[in-house]
């Protein structure tokens, strides 16, 4: 943990680590085909093994993966046979240990990038990274769906209005027995990227929250000038017509009094 810790203060003026995993997407799995300088693999095993205690990650650093992960079982039995090896075994114990210490020369594609992890014995199926900004996934349909849209999507972690996020992938994914290609929407579907690359922090958009929030206030203004208006026009009418109920109750009062002295 310690390391862990030191590996990711120590960069951390040259690379952010992106924090949050990239957006899942149904019926499809992601992938990176070159991973950044800074990206961290947990080494996680596989049940009934665990990992040892120096090696807790595999880091890529310098255009290569720092270390090379290793699990040991949990059963004693193994363990034993660990302490008290055989002849046999010490033998060949020297070159096994200069492999296993040896640090993977795996290169990247691109520069500042590192290619797939090399596996290790026990591995966990599922596999943790941590990636880092600038760091691109590409999105694909599982086995037996396909995407309604043509051409690759891709999620990218960047820095976004100040703050670190992914991209959301413009893919849907159904299943083969309802996939009906519409050439005129695949385009459009694929054409629209929420964050294009061009994007900085100099220029973020108006969110449609901030749009709302813009154009709530105007609109909840005039309401409440209208609704003023309205009462204050009813209140007029209602005075105005208890006004001619009470000229038109005198009125008659004197007329029937005048009559009364009449007669």
């Amino acid at each position: 943990m310690l390391g862990l810790l030191s590996f990711l203060i120590g960069p951390s003026c040259l690379t952010e680590m992106c924090g949050h995993n990239p957006p899942e997407v149904a019926n499809a799995t992601f992938k990176a085909l070159d991973y950044k300088n800074g990206t961290i693999l947990n080494c996680e095993c596989k049940r009934g093994f665990r990992r040892t205690k120096e090696l807790v990650y595999m880091a890529c650093s310098e255009n290569s993966w720092s270390s090379s992960c290793q699990c040991t079982s949990n059963s004693h039995s193994n363990l034993r046979k660990q302490v008290t090896p055989k002849p046999e075994d010490q033998k060949e114990r020297p070159t096994t240990e200069m492999q296993k210490s040896t640090p993977s020369v795996h290169q990247g594609n691109l520069p500042g990038h590192c290619g797939e992890p090399p596996p290790w014995e026990h591995e966990d199926s599922k596999r943790i990274y941590h990636f880092v900004v600038g760091q691109t996934v590409h999105y694909e349909c599982i086995q037996g769906y396909k995407a309604l849209q043509t051409g690759s999507a891709t999620s990218i972690c960047k820095m976004i209005c100040g703050k670190k996020g992914w991209t959301q992938p413009q893919l849907t994914c159904v299943h083969e027995r309802e996939y009906h290609p519409f050439p005129a929407s695949e385009e459009s579907q694929g054409s629209r990227d929420p964050f294009p690359e061009s994007e900085s922090e100099t220029s973020c958009p108006i969110t449609t929250t901030d749009f709302q929030l813009l154009t709530e206030a105007p609109a909840t203004m005039e309401t409440f000038i209208l609704t003023t208006e309205y009462q204050i026009a009813v209140a007029s009418c209602a005075f105005l017509l208890i006004s001619i109920l009470l000229l038109s109750g005198l009125t008659w009062q004197r007329r029937w009094k005048k009559s009364r002295r009449g007669i």
